[in-house]
């Protein structure tokens, strides 16, 4: 079975992780996936090429409509395909979203979501509420997120934490949506309590030089540490003590999930969906609205919770069905019917 993969990037984030989740299981399976790409290089390329996919060069949409129309054709002319389409960059998503969304229900033969509010946006209330849409969840590897005390010991050294310094982290790419500017008015205050404390900030995008500037005139820049991208983020998560979230808007997110997979307590927005939250027991959801010395309280509050033991993350996970080989054999189910 092959299944063509649409809207990829050439940075890793959260639809890169979640189709490569799945990309991961189902090979071991017999599935074959191949990739669309509109840049010079996709995310996680080696490890595609090295799992037996194919990626397959287009022009981007942006720059050439028609040439990318005419290779796309040509593409699903010589094979055949189920397909996953993730999304389309920037103006021409919006556009798309807004001429063939109420229109998609009428063509598609299967309705995958990742998320009741995902699949209530794409398909239609009525849809849901009738059960025409099945959810296939933002799964992840339980076992590669866990706890582990020798990578927390060993990315602590590498980044110059000492001792039991409170180590504050986020993983997000650096555009508004993720509120990076919340999370430097937050970490000013946890400062201002506990001097030692560490902010550890992962990811890219076109607002990071923006936010370091930003840090320097707050005299916080030299308490951050700014990673760029990580392939490893499980290893730097459990160098963390707690999860900051803050996200203005967020559908069901990937980072929250392997965050509380680590066991790591999580301080969030409450603009992120329930359905991400695996227990109240280790994540606070505070408003937008509050001021950041509440959530700074949260923060060291939470910190002094501690994490969840790695065996009781990883069975939270699963029961909430996030676990990657019960969704993968469910999806393999999805694509033979």
């Amino acid at each position: 079975m092959k299944i063509l993969q649409v809207g990829l990037g050439n940075n890793p984030g959260g639809m890169e992780a979640f189709v490569m989740n799945y990309f991961r299981e189902l090979s071991r399976q017999g599935v074959s996936f191949d990739f669309v790409s509109m840049y010079g290089t996709i995310a996680y390329e080696k490890e595609i090429l090295e799992l037996g996919g194919r990626v397959f060069y287009v022009p981007n949409i942006k720059k050439d409509y028609f040439g990318y129309i005419k290779a796309f054709r040509k593409l699903l002319s010589q094979e055949k395909y189920h397909s996953h389409n993730a999304s389309a960059p920037g103006i021409v998503r919006k556009l798309m979203d807004g001429m063939n969304r109420p229109r998609i229900k009428h063509y598609v033969n299967e309705k995958f979501a990742c998320s009741e509010k995902a699949g209530r946006w794409l398909f239609g209330d009525k849809a849901f509420e009738r059960g025409e849409v099945t959810l296939v969840a933002n799964a992840i590897e339980t076992d590669k997120y866990g706890f582990s005390e020798s990578n927390r010991r060993k990315i602590r050294e590498k980044l110059g934490i000492s001792g039991d310094a409170l180590v504050v982290g986020h993983v997000g790419r650096f555009q508004v949506q993720k509120n990076h500017e919340a999370i430097l008015r937050i970490f000013h205050e946890i400062q201002r309590k506990e001097p030692a404390a560490r902010l550890c900030l992962i990811g890219d995008g076109e607002l990071k030089e923006q936010i370091q500037e930003q840090a320097k005139k707050a005299g916080v820049l030299d308490k951050i540490i700014f990673t760029g991208v990580c392939q490893d983020v499980e290893r730097y998560l459990s160098a963390m003590d707690v999860f900051l979230f803050p996200s203005l808007f967020e559908g069901l997110p990937f980072t929250l999930l392997e965050a509380q997979a680590n066991g790591l307590p999580c301080v969030i927005s409450d603009q992120i969906t329930g359905e991400a939250v695996l227990s109240r027991e280790n994540v606070t959801m505070i408003s937008l609205a509050e001021s950041p010395e509440k959530w700074a309280k949260a923060v060291f509050k939470m910190k002094e919770a501690g994490r969840i033991e790695r065996e009781e993350a990883a069975r939270r996970l699963a029961e909430a069905g996030f676990d990657i080989h019960k969704e993968g054999q469910k999806l393999m189910l999805l694509y033979g019917r």
